[in-house]
C-alpha cells in the first residue's frame, strides 16, 4: 500500500519544515521569493528571513525601449529592494546581498549610487559575508566608506567606479575580506593593498593612465588579470601566489612580471608577441622551480618557438602544457631542443577538424623525445567568468514577461 506522503498528488514541499523552505526559496530572485506569500498562511513570512537575497532589475524591466517607461520600472525596482530591506526581519542573518541594478540616467548617477550604497550598507549590518553587484549602462560611483564590516568576505562588482581610496577603505574597513572579483571597472587606486586578500580577479577593467597601479598582497593565492586597459599594474610582493591567469592586450615588461610570478605552480599567460621580440636578447625569462602546470597563448608559438622553448627550459617541474592559440600559426623550431622530464601531457585547444594544428604539436614534442600519447586536443575553452556571480542562467524571455 501506498505511503500517504507518497500519494499521488500529496504536497511534499509543504511538508518541509520553514528552514529548509527558506533555503530553497534563497536561491530564487528575490521578487518571486516574496511573491509565494499568496500561496498559504503559512508562507506568509517565509520571505521576511530568507539567508540570501538575489535582487534583479531584470525582473522589472528587461531591453525596455520605452525611456519613460524605463524610469518608471528603475523607480519600482528602487522601491521593491528598499522596501524589501526594511520588512525583512533583523534577526537571521544574512549568507549573501547580490543585486544587479541599472544606471540609466548619467546625470541622476550620484542619487542612484547613494541608494545602492545604503542597500549595501543594510546588508553588511545583516553581516552579510558576500555582497556581490552588477550594474548596466553608468558605472555605479560607490562612496567607498560604505564597506565597513568584520564579517565581510567576498566583493564582486561589475561596472563600478572606483574612486582613489578605495582599496585602502577595504583593508582597514574590512579586516576578514578574503575575496574580491572586479569586472568592467574603472579603478583610480594607485596602490592595491592587502594582507588578507587571497583571491583577486580583476576583468577588463580600466586603470589610470596618469600614473602605474601596483598590487601588494602578501596572502594571496590566486590571481586573474584579464586584459587591463590603459595600464598594466605592477605586482609586488607575491610570495604566496600559487595560480595566476594573466591574460594582456598591452605591453608591459615582461622580465618584470614574470619574476613576479615565478613562485607559482599553475599559470596561464597570454600577451602581445612583441613584449618577447623586444625582450628577445635579455634574460627575461626567470625559473619556475615550482610550476607544475602551464598554459600559453599565441605568443609562444612565433619567432621559432623561442618563447615556448624558454619556458619549457626554465621550467623543470613542469608537468602539464596547454596550448591555446586561436590560429594556426606556428613557427618551426630551431635546432636547440628542450627537455622536460616531468612532463607528462600535451594539450591543444582547437577544433575537432583542425587536425593541421594538433599534427604540428605532435612533431615538436615528439622530436623532443614525447609519445604521440601524451599529446591530446582539448575542445573546451575557456572560461574567465563566473555563471554564478552574472547568472547567465537566468531566463530573459521570463524576465520580459514578469516586466509586462
Amino acid at each position: 500500500m501506498m505511503e500517504p506522503a507518497h500519494a499521488p498528488g500529496r504536497d511534499r514541499l509543504s511538508a518541509l519544515p520553514d528552514n529548509v523552505l527558506r533555503r530553497i526559496m534563497s536561491f530564487l530572485n528575490a521578487r518571486q521569493s516574496v511573491q509565494t506569500c499568496v500561496l498559504s498562511r503559512r508562507w506568509r513570512h517565509l520571505w521576511r528571513s530568507l539567508p540570501r537575497i538575489n535582487a534583479d532589475y531584470t525582473e522589472f524591466c528587461f531591453a525596455c525601449l520605452d525611456e519613460k517607461k524605463e524610469k518608471v520600472q528603475e523607480a519600482r525596482f528602487k522601491k521593491f529592494v528598499s522596501t524589501l530591506l526594511l520588512r525583512r526581519d533583523p534577526v537571521p542573518l544574512l549568507d549573501k546581498f547580490w543585486f544587479r541594478y541599472q544606471v540609466s540616467d548619467g546625470n541622476n548617477n550620484e542619487k542612484a549610487s547613494a541608494e545602492a550604497g545604503l542597500w549595501i550598507s543594510h546588508a553588511l549590518q545583516l553581516q552579510t559575508p558576500v555582497v556581490e553587484v552588477l550594474t548596466f549602462q553608468f558605472p555605479l560611483m560607490l562612496d567607498h566608506a560604505v564597506f565597513t564590516s568584520d564579517y565581510l568576505r567576498k566583493l564582486g562588482l561589475s561596472n563600478a567606479y572606483l574612486r582613489m581610496g578605495f582599496f585602502e577603505q577595504l583593508s582597514r574597513g574590512c579586516p576578514q575580506l578574503e575575496d574580491v572579483f572586479l569586472n568592467d571597472c574603472i579603478i583610480l587606486d594607485d596602490e592595491i593593498s592587502s594582507t588578507t586578500l587571497k583571491t583577486l580577479n580583476i576583468y577588463a577593467s580600466r586603470f589610470s593612465e596618469d600614473y602605474r597601479a601596483s598590487i601588494s598582497t602578501p596572502s594571496l593565492t590566486s590571481l586573474t588579470l584579464y586584459k587591463p586597459d590603459a595600464s598594466v599594474p605592477s605586482l609586488k610582493d607575491m610570495k604566496s601566489l600559487v595560480s595566476a591567469s594573466i591574460i594582456l592586450d598591452d605591453n608591459t615588461d615582461i622580465h618584470e612580471l614574470l619574476m613576479s610570478l615565478s613562485g607559482v605552480r599553475n599559470l596561464d599567460l597570454e600577451c602581445p608577441q612583441k613584449m618577447v621580440t623586444i625582450a628577445k636578447n635579455t634574460q627575461w625569462c626567470p625559473e619556475f622551480k615550482d610550476l607544475v602546470n602551464l598554459s600559453l597563448g599565441q605568443f609562444c608559438l612565433g619567432s621559432k618557438l623561442y618563447a615556448l622553448t624558454e619556458f619549457l627550459k626554465n621550467s623543470p617541474k613542469l608537468e602539464k602544457l596547454t596550448l591555446d592559440p586561436p590560429v594556426v600559426i606556428i613557427d618551426k623550431l630551431e635546432e636547440r631542443s628542450f627537455e622536460c622530464e616531468h612532463l607528462k601531457i600535451v594539450e591543444v585547444i582547437c577544433s575537432e577538424d583542425d587536425s593541421t594544428l594538433l599534427k604540428l604539436v605532435e612533431d615538436i614534442f615528439v622530436t623532443c623525445g614525447m609519445s604521440s600519447l601524451q599529446i591530446n586536443r582539448k575542445s573546451s575553452y575557456k572560461q574567465y567568468y563566473s555563471d554564478d556571480f552574472f547568472r547567465f542562467d537566468y531566463d530573459s524571455t521570463t524576465a520580459q514577461e514578469h516586466a509586462e
